[in-house]
């Protein structure tokens, strides 16, 4: 590619969103675009990998809770202790299934509630070690062998990745094998043979070997 295309291109994108790469590059345009372009590639490759740890979170942790509160809308039962704030992201998400012309069943507000929200449930601040992790929710991880709040700041590192991604936002500079590893690490928590098909099929050690 020409400099000339590529400085045509950075003003496409957004001069602003293009800086960083810029930075990183020495001002070289043409680098800093494939930058950009190597950013997006390792980024859709990370998407398989958290999909599934996300998919796979809120299938196991539904069906503890459901469980344990003998109820499919365990959040509905007093036993579940949400916060204000947790409640308030399970009415939005019953709201968003009803303005699709849909029934608020369980099932479709599980769906619609994001991976923060289930990360949430593991963190602190809240009486969820008592009302939710103890009697249910360790068991959703049972290759897990710490403490709770330990698996939680390792979730919640992946929140911020996934969201990261989730707005196109640069990853190109965090430590993304790590990622990678953490990703897996947590999946094998919840199931051991589910994180090794995923580590089968995962892009992201390939892209990550042609970073330009």
């Amino acid at each position: 590619m020409q400099v000339g295309e590529a400085t045509r291109l950075h003003g496409v994108l957004s001069a602003t969103r293009m800086a960083g790469y810029l930075q990183q590059c020495g001002g070289d345009f043409v680098a800093a675009l494939r930058l950009h372009c190597w950013n997006t590639e390792i980024s859709e490759a990370f998407y398989g990998p958290l999909q599934y740890l996300e998919v796979a979170m809120r299938s196991v942790m539904t069906e503890r809770l459901s469980a344990h509160l003998g109820r499919g809308d365990w959040w509905d039962d007093p036993g579940a202790n949400l916060t204000y704030v947790a409640q308030n992201k399970i009415a939005d998400a019953a709201r968003q299934v009803t303005r699709a012309g849909l029934s608020a069943s369980p099932d479709r507000v599980v769906e619609e509630l994001s991976f923060g929200f289930w990360v949430s449930l593991l963190g602190s601040g809240n009486n969820y070690d008592q009302h939710l992790w103890r009697p249910a929710l360790y068991r959703a991880f049972p290759g897990w062998r710490g403490r709770r709040r330990d698996l939680h700041q390792k979730l919640d590192y992946l929140r911020v990745l996934r969201n990261k991604i989730a707005h196109h936002a640069p990853i190109h500079h965090r430590h993304l094998t790590v990622d990678h590893d953490r990703v897996l690490e947590c999946l094998a928590y919840i199931d051991v043979g589910l994180a090794q098909m995923v580590e089968r099929h995962s892009r992201v050690v390939g892209v990550l070997s042609r970073r330009p």
